[in-house]
């Protein structure tokens, strides 16, 4: 099970220990390489920052203790644990831990406070519908029906979330998620400028985001080494633990052998950013674009049968700003009204989250990988996006430094660790991979399966898309 799925309990309040046992609730096995466990844990910090910026404190709560299930329960049982190259690594996973340990305490009492507001309201509500019924069921007796719409809005609650979001289909609704994805990005971009003027380098906001704020990891710290520092952490961890009498138990299954086939690397540097902005077209008119502004309020659109009012009624009102005007159409709502349903399960039958993608995504890349092509080489590219109202909207494509060859394409080392920088300090999640067959139809490739999987331990949604410019059909997917 990976570590960053959809978790449909999370559409109501939870109280402290049962986010914690969804926490714990992923499967870790040693079989899965260290590396793609780190990439996983960089993965849950961004996720977990992204929903801190959307205010869901509730989900940011959940990843952030997951981080620390992974890093503190899990990764020491792994056979790399203690490779000389994944040591550097591992100390910025405790450091980002010793941060997150104090961010889930001042979370804490905000959780516990929204829980109990909700129960409070849960509970009014359930005795007001107690109350309806019983009145119902004396006019019945009484021989007086209820009345008109009484069992309407009763039925109208069935699509509303605890928080008062509304669930809705995205296939369905395939033009809301666009507009909220337009306007959910263009707010992120804003933060984003802001905190450029703040002085902020992308590296230090990735740094600050897995809690490194000086660049000390080759120092030593008083009172902290490999192991120490560990025990300290996990006595925190394991003290709020105890304070909320959860119950330890291990969800993760560890493998035995260990699988001789090494994934390839993830890709990394981003050598071509192609996409500043998703390439999807807005489907609502900006309010702020009248070319003819109207004469008359709207209101009086209404007054069919009244007399009309003198002229001078509106000439001695100053004159009003467009923004006043009504819009064409109704405004995109915010996209914290909205909860999209997952339309598809795994095997297993855990919900898969639905994911966005641009229509120009594969003759963009195809574009990019016309040199290559034409050399008879692959070329792989990088779909990292972002979370909007729990669905997936891939909006950059990233082409990272690579070696290719007419039937392998692999990224650099360096390549590697310069992806993940980059998405955490732009807030980016990894999607999935696209890449070229120049020669060959399009298909999986046993070799294409193993990367892909390695993308699945961080994200379940996770796609593999395979272009084949030279045959038919040219394109295809796999999740």
């Amino acid at each position: 099970m990976a570590v960053s799925r959809h978790h449909a309990a999370l559409t109501r309040p939870l109280s402290i220990p049962e986010i914690v046992a969804q926490a714990q609730d992923f499967e870790f096995s040693t079989r899965t390489t260290l590396q793609q466990w780190l990439k996983a844990a960089k993965m849950l910090l961004t996720e977990a920052a992204i929903c801190e910026q959307d205010g869901n404190i509730q989900m940011a709560y959940l990843y952030l203790y997951r981080h620390a299930e992974l890093v503190l329960d899990n990764l020491p049982k792994h056979p790399d644990y203690k490779d000389p190259s994944a040591r550097e690594e591992l100390a910025q996973a405790r450091k980002a831990l010793q941060k997150n340990i104090r961010k889930l305490e001042d979370w804490k009492p905000r959780i516990e406070r929204e829980f109990s507001r909700y129960a409070k309201a849960l509970e009014k509500r359930e005795a007001e519908r107690q109350r309806v019924l019983e009145e119902r069921q004396r006019d019945e007796r009484a021989g007086i029906l209820p009345a008109k719409g009484a069992s309407r809005r009763r039925e109208s609650d069935d699509g509303i979330l605890g928080d008062g979001s509304q669930i809705i289909n995205a296939t369905e609704n395939s033009q809301l998620a666009v507009d909220l994805a337009q306007r959910e990005i263009r707010r992120r971009d804003a933060n984003k400028q802001t905190t450029r003027r703040a002085g902020l380098s992308p590296s230090e906001v990735a740094n600050r985001r897995r809690g490194i704020v000086v660049d000390d990891s080759h120092a030593t710290e008083p009172g902290y080494d490999q192991a120490d520092g560990t025990r300290e952490v996990g006595r925190q961890l394991y003290g709020h633990r105890r304070r909320e009498s959860v119950s330890n138990e291990k969800t993760a299954k560890r493998g035995g052998d260990r699988q001789a086939y090494h994934y390839p690397s993830v890709p990394s540097r981003e050598k071509a950013m192609t996409w500043t902005s998703p390439p999807l077209q807005p489907a609502l008119p900006l309010p702020e674009k009248p070319r003819h502004p109207p004469a008359r309020p709207a209101k009086e659109a209404f007054e069919t049968s009244a007399p009309a009012l003198p002229p001078k009624h509106y000439d001695s009102r100053p004159s009003t700003p467009s923004s006043l005007q009504p819009p064409s159409s109704p405004p995109t709502p915010a996209a914290s009204k909205y909860t999209f349903q997952p339309t598809a399960t795994t095997e297993g039958g855990s919900p898969l989250r639905t994911m966005l993608l641009p229509p120009s995504l594969r003759s963009t890349f195809l574009r990019l990988a016309g040199p290559n092509t034409a050399l008879n080489l692959e070329t792989c590219g990088i779909l990292c996006g972002t979370i909007i109202s729990n669905a997936l909207l891939i909006s950059h494509l990233i082409l990272p430094d690579q070696t290719s060859t007419p039937e392998t394409c692999d990224t650099t080392a360096a390549g590697d660790a310069a992806l993940f920088d980059y998405c955490s300090a732009s807030s980016l999640l990894v999607f999935g991979w696209i890449h070229t067959h120049p020669s060959q139809t399009c298909f999986l490739s046993s070799r294409d399966c193993h990367t892909t999987a390695g993308y699945q331990v961080m994200m379940p949604e996770a796609i593999a898309i395979v272009c084949a410019p030279r045959h038919e059909p040219g394109w295809g997917f796999s999740g």
